[in-house]
């Protein structure tokens, strides 16, 4: 055989590049992503960097990012949360699309909205992109920036002036939309003394009285409250007017009195006025007079006091009458005093004499002495004192030219030898002969 050319080896270098296909969806490095923002933050600031990674290469690696479920977040009252989505009227984060930070867009307040719940997706740029996605709860955290108000401006109210030491005279409530906050009260104004403020546990401040009330010292107490968070403060007016109780009792001037009236006097005469002071005021002082164990004779006007005849009176029947008359005032559990009247009836000139008999005959000796006593006539006079005196007289003055003599007042006769002299009678007069012709 014949022998061949030689062989001839050689090598080389082979380079085989592996070309990336989009096989592999971006993870995130977290997930879910949680921060926290004081609502006070500026525009702008950053919230949290959202972060993920794509094991791919190129364009297929490459992520940009967007927002999701931006529809919904959580009221800040602690009544919404994630079984009790509401809407959320301007979201207020946004994201970089290519670095991920979430900044914030618009003002927060937590007292509107304290919980954000969305989600973002992360998206890479190959040619059939793939996504991924994650959740993100942003928990807006609370500063003092509201300030506290109490449920009306001014509180008005009436406090009896009996009412106890250690009672409840107001509660009040100051409102902070702020959480957490501890309010404080305090009172200021002036004569403070018989007024404190607590710190009841319900929350509130709490009006209690520390000393009794005097209405005729003061009657109304102008107080200002102040609530306080430490920061921030509100003031209310407090108009406290006290009422006066029915502390006293009416007090007559006299424990007793003693008045005269005549009996001849018409029907519906004023006898007396009776008045009794009462301390208190309104209702409380205002007195009604009454007559205990009434008799017809007398009314008395329940306003005034005044004492009035009802019915002719009679000295002859009843010379005296006793009542007694109370005071009472009108408050709530009456409070009352007692006095004694006494009503003495004076005689009036209104009963005519009345002799015990119609005719008199008498008798007498032609030659009997001067001064003899020839008879005796008697008379009755109902009225007393003066007006029950009798004066006896002959009738138009006809004592027959002098020839007889009456006794104008009672008296025993005169005997013999006894001329000129006028003795008592008793209860009669005698007639006399005063001289023979």
């Amino acid at each position: 055989m014949g022998a061949g050319p030689p062989l001839i080896n050689s090598s080389g270098v082979v380079s085989v590049q592996v070309l990336d296909v989009i096989d592999n969806e971006p993870i995130f490095v977290s997930s879910p992503f949680q921060a926290t923002v004081l609502e006070n933050v500026p525009l702008g600031y950053s919230v949290v960097h959202i972060q993920a990674v794509d094991a791919d290469s190129g364009e297929n690696a490459r992520l940009h990012y967007r927002l999701v479920d931006t529809a919904s977040a959580f009221l800040g009252d602690g009544s919404a949360g994630p079984k009790n989505p509401v809407p959320a009227p301007d979201f207020p984060f946004q994201i970089h699309n290519s670095s991920g930070w979430i900044t914030l867009c618009a003002e927060l307040d937590r007292e509107e909205v304290e919980h954000y719940s969305f989600g973002v997706e992360a998206v890479d740029h190959g040619s059939s992109p793939m996504s991924s996605s994650t959740s993100i709860s942003i928990m807006v955290l609370d500063v003092n920036d509201n300030d506290l108000v109490f449920t009306q401006p001014t509180y008005e109210l009436r406090l009896n002036e009996d009412a106890a030491m250690g009672s409840s005279v107001l509660t009040l409530q100051a409102c902070d939309r702020n959480t957490n906050s501890v309010i404080t009260y305090h009172l200021s104004g002036q004569h403070l003394e018989p007024l404190c403020a607590q710190q009841p546990e319900a929350g509130g401040g709490l009006i209690t009285l520390a000393l009794p009330l005097d209405y005729k010292q003061d009657q109304q107490y102008v107080l200002a409250v102040t609530a306080s968070d430490g920061t921030r403060s509100h003031t209310a007016d407090v108009l406290i007017n006290v009422t006066d109780a029915n502390t006293h009792r009416p007090v007559f001037q006299s424990s007793d009195y003693t008045v005269s009236v005549s009996e001849d006097r018409p029907v519906g005469t004023s006898i007396a006025t009776l008045s009794a002071n009462d301390e208190d005021t309104g209702e409380n002082s205002r007195i009604t007079y009454v007559i205990q164990d009434p008799v017809p004779q007398f009314r008395i006007d329940p306003d005034s006091g005044t004492m009035y005849t009802m019915m002719e009176l009679d000295c002859e029947h009843q010379v005296a009458y006793t009542l007694t008359i109370t005071a009472l005032d009108n408050g709530i559990s009456q409070n009352s005093d007692t006095t004694t009247l006494e009503i003495l009836i004076l005689d009036a000139n209104d009963n005519t004499p009345q002799f015990l008999w119609d005719f008199y005959q008498g008798s007498i000796f032609e030659d009997a002495p001067p001064l003899t006593s020839i008879l005796q006539v008697s008379a009755t006079d109902r009225d007393s004192g003066p007006n029950g005196r009798l004066l006896y007289t002959f009738q138009d003055g006809d004592d027959s030219d002098g020839d007889f003599y009456i006794k104008p007042t009672s008296g025993a006769p005169a005997g013999p030898g006894e001329r000129g002299r006028v003795q008592p009678l008793g209860c009669g007069c005698g007639f006399w002969q005063p001289h023979c012709p």
